[in-house]
């Protein structure tokens, strides 16, 4: 008994010493094959193989540690191979956001994953996608200014967030995920198209979404609660009042439009949560 005990104490960790020694034997050919070619591409494609190698590993031995290391290898290592190899000519900058591209697709890859292989939803990886996967969208397809950041980045995570706390039921997540949907284009559109900002205008359009915010987390706590919760309301209606006073001092000829349309979105809201009342989603 005590025997096998100890050789299933002593066998993950001779497969470790495995894995690790097959990984350096890996390398080294690599490294002498294009040291004798001259190909180049060779010796920047080592870190994704070595990943593979790992994700591989953690496939067939389950193990979650090995699983997520190896994914997060393997999307770093083919990042670097696309940066330094194929998109050569292209500027650093964008080199940069490629890599965090296929950095930010080894965090989905973990949830996938993790969710197939263990039934287990690591939502903690979806975070870092979004994060990850917003400086790279902003990185490569935008103006690459403060405000592309601000969107692109809090959008999805705000979205993640409120994801995870209707899936878990947890209002505690429910509500930042809602004021970042909001706050992130709120910031954006109130300030990313003024070409002579005064300060009232875009402050106003700032308060205005960011009181949506606070109104979904009304709409979206039905989920969790069978009844209405009301006290998210009262820093929106606050915020509302505020924003469209501030944007009418700033800009009254236009002042009757902006407040018809964010008030047509007010009335969205509103629906959806009578939406949620008439088809009554259970716990």
């Amino acid at each position: 008994m005590n025997q096998k005990h100890m050789d299933r104490i002593n066998l993950p960790k001779f497969q470790k010493t495995s894995i690790l020694g097959l990984m350096l034997v890996v390398a080294g050919v690599l490294l002498l094959v294009d040291l004798r070619l001259k190909t180049r591409w060779l010796t920047i494609s080592i870190p994704a193989i070595l990943g593979l190698i790992l994700l591989v590993y953690g496939l067939l031995s389950s193990q979650k540690g090995w699983l997520i290391s190896g994914s997060l290898v393997t999307g770093t290592g083919i990042g670097l191979f696309f940066a330094l190899q194929q998109l050569r000519e292209l500027p650093l900058v964008e080199k940069f956001g490629y890599l965090t591209m296929f950095f930010a697709i080894s965090w989905l890859t973990i949830f996938l994953i993790l969710k197939l292989v263990f039934q287990n939803s690591a939502w903690w990886s979806l975070i870092c996608f979004a994060i990850f996967g917003g400086t790279s969208y902003a990185l490569l397809f935008t103006q690459r200014n403060f405000l592309d950041f601000v969107l692109y980045i809090l959008l999805p995570l705000g979205l993640v967030l409120l994801t995870w706390g209707m899936r878990r039921r947890l209002i505690g997540l429910i509500i930042p995920g809602s004021i970042l949907m909001t706050v992130a284009p709120g910031i954006y559109f109130a300030w990313n198209g003024s070409t002579n900002p005064e300060g009232l205008t875009e402050t106003g359009i700032m308060l205005v979404w960011f009181a949506f915010g606070w109104i979904l987390i009304t709409v979206f706590s039905r989920i969790i609660y069978k009844k209405f919760i009301w006290w998210p309301l009262i820093p929106g209606g606050v915020l509302a009042m505020v924003g469209w006073g501030l944007y009418i001092g700033g800009n009254p000829s236009n002042a009757l439009g902006f407040v018809g349309n964010s008030g047509s979105i007010g009335l969205i809201i509103f629906g959806i949560y009578l939406l949620l009342l008439r088809f009554g989603i259970q716990k």
